[in-house]
């Protein structure tokens, strides 16, 4: 902190004229003396240099013009009927927890758009918590007794939202159990799921277009249907009623004709599933059910059988080819020099045998 301005030092000269002045009326205890000397001493508290002076009246003049301008503003605003500065909140904070200060004023333009609160309750709540009490126990009675039949739809929609336990959602299908809780007015801050609780896979929101229902309405329904036709309508009854609609020449149901019916319904149904089967037979069902083997085998046998008659023809065919080669060449050969006389063949062991 800086140092506390002392009182200002008097002008030597200005003490020494006035004691000069008094001199020898101190001792005086007369009024008017004394009425003098304290005239003295106010001129000289009340006396200065001229620069002093100067300073005096320029501070008082900047002082008079700050009034001022605070005064005009302060008109302003009351004229304008709004404030002079436009509403932040730091980073992280929902707007919703401030008040608009433009609301406070009774000026606000944007009405619902507006990203403020313009509920005046919500500095109440925003209020910082006692240090000194423990508020925990009384919130936790206070949400066990609370429950989704003593809320409206925003109330309602608020806490399911702050609920963010279910996160591992692997469809859009809304839970049934979630749905009854919140038609029978069981769903509340302590609700569990019974379809595994937090890791249920259904979604615990809210579907879009859900119209909360009071308990009026649920009465009147509940009524209604104890009072519906419906409700006390039996089976037979029902059939009955139905049967009585039909119209034109109809096949009556007997024993023989609904057995009939069944078997042909069976056997249709049978080969639909042979069919399907057989269309969506893969390679892994074809390995499992042991089939393909004996299909394979077969298939085998036939081409060893097929490869070696093959093998027997086109061996058959170049030995005769090379046979009548080796017989012509024989033919065309001359024998000892001598032309056109072909030389005797020998004597095959058919004609030795004949000879003989």
């Amino acid at each position: 902190m800086p140092p506390k301005k002392g009182k200002e030092p008097q002008p030597k000269k200005a003490t020494k004229t006035v004691e000069d002045r008094t001199f020898g009326m101190k001792n005086k205890k007369g009024g008017a003396a004394q009425r003098e000397i304290g005239r003295m001493q106010a001129n000289l508290k009340n006396a200065g240099t001229i620069e002093e002076k100067k300073k005096q009246a320029e501070k008082a003049a900047r002082e008079r013009e700050k009034k001022a301008a605070e005064d005009a503003k302060r008109d302003m605003e009351a004229m304008m009927n709004r404030p002079a500065q436009i509403q932040k909140v730091p980073f992280g904070v929902d707007p919703k927890t401030v008040v608009c200060i433009f609301y406070k004023k009774g000026n606000c333009e944007k009405g619902k758009k507006c990203k403020f609160s313009h509920d005046l309750s919500v500095e109440r709540k925003t209020e910082k918590k006692n240090l000194y009490t423990d508020g925990r126990a009384e919130e936790e009675e206070k949400k066990k007794v609370e429950t989704s039949a003593d809320w409206d739809e925003d109330k309602l929609r608020s806490v399911v939202l702050s609920k963010k336990g279910n996160q591992q959602t692997t469809t859009d299908k809304v839970c049934k159990y979630f749905i009854e809780a919140i038609e029978d007015g069981k769903y509340g801050w302590f609700w569990i799921c019974p379809n595994g609780g937090d890791k249920c896979k259904y979604k615990h929101a809210l579907p879009p277009g859900f119209v909360l229902k009071t308990k009026e309405q649920r009465a009147a329904e509940k009524a209604l249907m104890d009072k519906s036709p419906l409700k006390t309508l039996t089976l037979e009854d029902f059939l009955e009623s139905e049967r009585h609609k039909l119209t034109g020449t109809l096949t009556p149901v007997t024993p023989e004709s609904f057995a009939k019916w069944k078997k042909d319904r069976m056997d249709k149904k049978a080969a639909e599933e042979q069919a399907r089967k057989a269309k969506e037979n893969t390679g892994r069902a074809l390995f499992e059910s042991g089939k393909w083997g004996d299909d394979e085998s077969e298939d085998e046998d036939d081409d060893d059988v097929w490869n070696l008659q093959k093998l027997r023809e086109e061996t058959e065919g170049i030995r005769s080819k090379k046979e009548e080669e080796r017989l012509a060449a024989s033919h065309d050969t001359p024998d000892n020099g001598t032309t056109g006389e072909a030389t005797p063949a020998e004597n095959t062991p058919a004609e030795a045998a004949s000879g003989s």
